[in-house]
Formats: C-alpha cells, sequence, structure tokens
C-alpha cells in the first residue's frame, strides 16, 4: 500500500509536502537523540525519584468507580450511503471528493483507503472505488437519532462528533437492578415481517434477509445481537399476541447487556450499526471500542489488574492522542507497547515536555478521564471547503463571500455573535496560513464577516503579489462570542456609569440618616466593586488637604441627595434630555450637588471639573470669591509654588478663621492651573500638621494682597513652608 501511495504521489506537491514534513519530523529526533546523549547518571536518576512520586500520586487517585462507554458508529457516513442506496452496499465507496475523503466503507478498507486520504490516491490504491459526494444534512439527521437514545441511558453524555459519544452509565446501572424484565424487553417490528404460523418457532428461526436488515460493512462483521429489527416496548397489544412475544429480547442488568442494548435499539431504528468500548475511563473505553470492530464491543473489568493485563502489550499507536510523528519519535526510543513507556519514564520526562510525559504516564498505568461534564457554551463556529486550484482573486473573494454567507446562516440560526474573524487558507504548496481580526462589537450578519474575511484575504493576496495567491482550502471562522460576562466589560453610556455606581452604593448600607465619618471618608471601603464615580469619590475625600472641611461637604452632599436617589433623578433627567438643549436639574455623580438650570453641556463640564481634582469642583461652589485671571494666576503660580503659613494678627492662638481661608482663596480660577493655588486654603487648617506654629508668629498679608507678594516676602518670614504642587 505504502509502494503504491509513494508512485502515485511523486512528484507531486503532496509528495513534496510530505518529505519536507518528515525532514522536519528527523530533524527532531535527530536533535532528541543529541539531547538523550548528554544526560548523566545522576540526572537520570533524579528524574526517576521524581517521575516515581508523580506514578505514586496517580495510584493513590485511580479511580474504578465509574463504567464508562464509548458508542462509535462503523464507517458513519459510508454506512448511511449504503443504507440509502442499497446498490451501493457489496461495493468498495468512500465518501469525499477527489480532493479528500471522509471516510469508506470496510469494503474499500481493504485496499487501503482510509479517511483524510486524497481521493485520487485512493483511486490508485482501489481502482473500482465509488466516490460519493458527502451530505451532512442527511448525516446530522442521523446522529440526532442515534443521540436521542443515548441521552435515555445518561443524560449528560458527551458527543465528541456525529459518529460518536461517551457515557457514563454508572448510575443507570444502579438504577436498573430493581427493573423488572418488562422494561428491559424490546420487540420486533418490521416492515416485511413474516407471520409464524407455529407458536413455538423462535425468533432466530427467521429468513437470513429478515435476520439483518443493516447494511453490509464487512463480511466477517460479528453480529452478537440477535434478533434484529424495528424496537418497540411492550404494549397491551403485544402482550396479546403471542407471536409477537416469541420474537422478543430481553437484557440483562450488567454493563455488557446495557451496551448490547444500545446497540441493538441504534441498529432497530437508523438500520446502522455501532461498536463500542466499556472501561472505567475514557481514554480505555475508546481503545476498547476498536478492538472488535465493526458491530462489535469489548469489555474491561473495573480492577487495576484488569486495566495493567490489558494495557501492557498494547502498542502506543492505538492510545487516542499519539499520532504517526509522535509514534515515530518514541520508536527513535526503542518504545512500541505502553510497557516500554512504563519502563522509559524517566528518560521521556527529560526529552519531552511536563504535559507530554504526564500524558505518557497516564497512559501506561492505564488512567484517563472520568469527568464527562459537557462545556456547553460554544468556542467557535466555522466552515471550509476543499477544492482544485483557485489562482483568480475574484474567484478567491467570491468564494469567500460564499463562506461568510454559510456561516452567518449557522450563527444566526444558533444565536452566536462573535468578535474575531479568521481565515484559513491553505495553499497548493499544503503550507497552512491563518489571519485573524477581533472587532469591538459582535457581528452575525454576512455583510460584516465578509467585510473583515476580505481584509484579511487581501493582507495574504497582497503579500504574495505579483505572483498569484494559489489556493486549494479556505474557510472561516468565527469566535469570542459574546455573553454576558462579555456585555458587563463593554464601555457604556454615561447612563450606564450612574445605574452601575446606584448598585455598587446599596451593599455598603447607605440610608438617609446614617452620616458615619468613617463611612463618609471612605464610603465604599465594605464594597467589593466599585464604580469608575464611587473610586473618583473616594479618591476626592482621601486627597483632600483638609479632612474636617471634606466631611462637613460629604455630609452636606449626603443630606441634601442621598445617593442612590441622586443617581435614579439624575438617570431620569438624561432620558428626558438627551434630545433636548433646554436647562435641565442634574445631579453631579461626584459631589452630589444638584446643579440648576443648565444644559448638559455644561454639566458635562461640571463632571469634568469634578473628576480633575476635589479643590476645583468644591472651591467653585464657594459663593463671594472674586475670580483672578488664569494669566495672572499663572504668573503668581510661577513666582513661586511654595506659601507660607502663619496666624492672623488676633488670633493668638495660631488657628485661622474661616476669613483666613476665605483671603487666600481668592485667586482662585476654574482653570487647571488654578488648582494647585487653590488647594492652600485647604492646608491652612491643619494645626496638627505644625505644631509649632504656636511659636512662630508672623503677620499675615491683607486679604487683597496677592499670591506673588506672598512668596516675595517668604524669605523673611520664620514661618514653615507647605509645597503646593500643581495639578
Amino acid at each position: 500500500i505504502n509502494k503504491i501511495i509513494m508512485e502515485a504521489t511523486k512528484g507531486s506537491r503532496f509528495y513534496g509536502n510530505e518529505l519536507k514534513k518528515e525532514k522536519q519530523v528527523n530533524q527532531r529526533i535527530k536533535n532528541m537523540m543529541q539531547q538523550k546523549a548528554q544526560i548523566t547518571s545522576q540526572q537520570l536518576r533524579k528524574a526517576q525519584l521524581q517521575v516515581d512520586r508523580f506514578a505514586m500520586e496517580l495510584e493513590r487517585n485511580r479511580n474504578l468507580n465509574n463504567t464508562i462507554v464509548h458508542v462509535d458508529m462503523d464507517a458513519f457516513y459510508a454506512a448511511v450511503e449504503m443504507r440509502d442506496n442499497p446498490e451501493l452496499k457489496e461495493k468498495p465507496i468512500a465518501v469525499g471528493s477527489m480532493s479528500m475523503l471522509a471516510t469508506s466503507n470496510y469494503h474499500a478498507r481493504r485496499f487501503g483507503v482510509r479517511a483524510a486520504m486524497p481521493g485520487f490516491i485512493a483511486k490508485r490504491l482501489c481502482p473500482q472505488l465509488t466516490i460519493v459526494p458527502p451530505n451532512f444534512d442527511k448525516y446530522r439527521a442521523v446522529s440526532k437519532e442515534v443521540k436521542e437514545i443515548l441521552a435515555e441511558y445518561d443524560p449528560n453524555f458527551m458527543a465528541m462528533s456525529l459518529d460518536e459519544a461517551y457515557l457514563n452509565i454508572t448510575q443507570h446501572l444502579q438504577e436498573r437492578q430493581s427493573w423488572p424484565e418488562d422494561k428491559r424487553r424490546y420487540f420486533i417490528k418490521m416492515g416485511n415481517y413474516r407471520k409464524i404460523d407455529t407458536p413455538g418457532q423462535e425468533a432466530d428461526e427467521l429468513t437470513e434477509h429478515e435476520h439483518s436488515i443493516s447494511p453490509l460493512l464487512f463480511e466477517d462483521s460479528p453480529s452478537d445481537l440477535q434478533p434484529q429489527g424495528s424496537p418497540s416496548q411492550l404494549n397491551s397489544e403485544e402482550q396479546n399476541n403471542p407471536q409477537i412475544a416469541q420474537n422478543s429480547v430481553v437484557f440483562g442488568t450488567s454493563a455488557e447487556e446495557v451496551v448490547k442494548e444500545i446497540r441493538f435499539r441504534i441498529e432497530q431504528k437508523t438500520t446502522l450499526t455501532a461498536s463500542a468500548g466499556i472501561a472505567p475511563n475514557t481514554m480505555l473505553a475508546k481503545v476498547c471500542s476498536d478492538k472488535n470492530k465493526p458491530n462489535g464491543q469489548y469489555q474491561i473489568p473495573p480492577s487495576r489488574s484488569a486495566v495493567m493485563d490489558f494495557i501492557k502489550d498494547l502498542p502506543i499507536r492505538k492510545v487516542s492522542g499519539i499520532g504517526k510523528v509522535t509514534e515515530k519519535m518514541l520508536l527513535a526510543l526503542g518504545i512500541v507497547t505502553c510497557t516500554d513507556l512504563y519502563q522509559q519514564r524517566a528518560l521521556l520526562s527529560l526529552l519531552f515536555s511536563e504535559s507530554s510525559w504526564h500524558y505518557f504516564l497516564h497512559i501506561a498505568l492505564g488512567l484517563g478521564s472520568t469527568d464527562l461534564a459537557r462545556d456547553g457554551e460554544r468556542k467557535s463556529m466555522s466552515v471550509e471547503r476543499t477544492f482544485s486550484e483557485i489562482s483568480k482573486t475574484e474567484e478567491q473573494y467570491s468564494l469567500c463571500q460564499e463562506l461568510c454567507t454559510e456561516l452567518a446562516h449557522d450563527l444566526q440560526k444558533e444565536g452566536l455573535k462573535g468578535r474575531t474573524v479568521t481565515i484559513k487558507l491553505k495553499n497548493v504548496d499544503f503550507e497552512v496560513k491563518t489571519r485573524a481580526s477581533t472587532v469591538l462589537s459582535a457581528i452575525s450578519t454576512a455583510e460584516d464577516i465578509f467585510a473583515i474575511a476580505k481584509e484579511l484575504l487581501r493582507t495574504e493576496v497582497n503579500a504574495g503579489s505579483p505572483h498569484p495567491l494559489r489556493l486549494r482550502l479556505m474557510g472561516v471562522r468565527m469566535s469570542t462570542f459574546s455573553n454576558d460576562d462579555d456585555r458587563k466589560h463593554q464601555q457604556r453610556s454615561i447612563i450606564g456609569f450612574l445605574q452601575a455606581g446606584n448598585q455598587a452604593l446599596s451593599p455598603t448600607g447607605y440610608t438617609p440618616d446614617k452620616t458615619d465619618k468613617t463611612e463618609l471618608v471612605k464610603p465604599l471601603e465594605m464594597s467589593h466593586k466599585k464604580s469608575f464615580f464611587d473610586k473618583k469619590r473616594s479618591e476626592r475625600l482621601s486627597n483632600c488637604q483638609d479632612p474636617p472641611r471634606c466631611k462637613v461637604a460629604g455630609e452636606q452632599a449626603l443630606q441634601t441627595s442621598e445617593p442612590s436617589q441622586a443617581l435614579k433623578k439624575m438617570s431620569e433627567s438624561f432620558e428626558t434630555s438627551e434630545n433636548s438643549d433646554d436647562p435641565q436639574t442634574f445631579v453631579c455623580p461626584v459631589c452630589f450637588r444638584e446643579q440648576e438650570g443648565i444644559s448638559l453641556e455644561a454639566f458635562n463640564e461640571h463632571v469634568d471639573a469634578c473628576l480633575d481634582g476635589p479643590s476645583t469642583s468644591e472651591n467653585s461652589e464657594m459663593p463671594g470669591h472674586s475670580r483672578a485671571s488664569s494669566v495672572d494666576i499663572g504668573q503668581q503660580e510661577d513666582a513661586h509654588r511654595a506659601v507660607p503659613l502663619c496666624e492672623k494678627p488676633g488670633h493668638g492662638n495660631g488657628e485661622l478663621t474661616s476669613v483666613d481661608s476665605t483671603d487666600l482663596t481668592e485667586i482662585e480660577d476654574r482653570s487647571p492651573r488654578a488648582a494647585g493655588v487653590g488647594a492652600v486654603g485647604n492646608n491652612l487648617s491643619k494645626e496638627e500638621e505644625y505644631p509649632d506654629i504656636q511659636d512662630k508668629p508672623c503677620p499675615l498679608s491683607s486679604a487683597n494682597e496677592t499670591v506673588s507678594t506672598l512668596s516675595r516676602r517668604d524669605s523673611a518670614q520664620p514661618c514653615r513652608d507647605e509645597a503646593v504642587t500643581g495639578r
């Protein structure tokens, strides 16, 4: 077979790509052997101890309490086609195209025809091969019928594809022990049912044609399920009909009997056969399902000795997850069976990655998963096509658009929207490239998907210019589906911020009559999640240079407008003013103060001012302050960034009255540069920060003096200075 494949492909691009991959594998093996030669005996002993400790841990956690079943339909696509077209039953057939085959029946497999094989090679192996185009709608319909049966034995079964699934029948076996015989009895109903005249005639005396209505997959297929037909549970009419009752079959309560029943029901409902494996875990169950294919089953008893007896002579290639590349690399180390895998465990831990040698050790010990918890959330959806060479850009864009339309149809059927579009391209040299692009908003329409996919395809076309892009496969995939968690992190409008703030405030226990100072300083200390405005409000209060004043302001704000009511009121104001420029009354989400008779733009400016810093918004609300121009303030601020603190005449105790604070904030302006100067007034009442201020009396300038005058007199004053930084 290999000789025919080589002769059929020699000189082709497929053959060249295979040689290229083989060269890469050989280089990996060479590097691995060089690494092996450098391993010392001390390293090997240390690795042996490490691996043995891990193996002991795995043994302690070995679970033999579950009964896992792997059900695999026999040559599924081909069997469906043979069922629907009786002329194909005795012929070698394959489903696919001349470019690639999806599967083949067992007649064709005798000639070496396999899935994932190019059709032209299969034709060389089997000239009389009939290639049937696939019909996935039909395959999905049959698969649905099979899954309906499987769900009766394990509602949480895990489907791996259209034709295979894992079941955990542990609970079903427990319940089945108390079932009466009638609940485990199934009857034969056939369209060409032959009437049995003699009451004593047994069911197994049916004609050969009536005996099996399944398509012939292989001449020596085992037939352990007799008789066969369309099953049904017992009803009153059948109870009174001894002829029908004689054509019934009763299944036992063991795991083996349960699997026979499952396969029996699948065959009677679909006229297709299935193979199955029974084992304590998924890895072994999958190996067992291939043991007696087609139309057979195999069981490993739930004991460690039975598992190890089965695994010791098992070729490593039989295990799912070990492909031809891994097999070749292990063969270079002299590893053929699972026993060899265990004996070389220390060496493997030094030559392979941690995840790889962990997997090898699991295989060598016959361990696998027993958890069939299904992740119901789909991660991606894609469509792709394999075809003869396409090198014209217009045809490539047209095909891309067709794929996007098909993908959009599938997405809309599932009600899905995604943000990441990926295109997959395979050129005539069998090189595969993928390009992806992620957008901000989720999309699902054909137009939106194609707009992104077209740009990705254009990038690849331009990259190879002036040479044309020669493709033989194209696919489009959608991923990063939007869900509730994603929507939580998307950018929201200001109303969304306010609503989030309202929700964030509720856990803190704020009520109109609760104004504890500790909560006012850090109002959201008890909340696990803070909104944007909550954080800004906390920063304003914590960064405030005059805590007593900030507390009073906070108390007034909360007393004037309780937070949740303020936010609710603001949300209503926004809703009524979205399309109106008339003056409205708003409540600031930062300072909780009502802003009456202003437009939405003016209110936005106020919110910006509050977010810029505590001094700007607070001082801007103080009545009776004269405003200095921003130019004057800039000149005064540049003169010196320190303001002396001293006691005002007439206040021998060194404390400053509110008049002093007002005097020093006369020069405040709404400009950002005035923010730092405005903060001076907030620092004057911090007597506790200057314990020696009473011992350093100095005259204070009058209320009409400017900051620049204070700065010029700074050197002559023995007062302590406080550095004031700008915004």
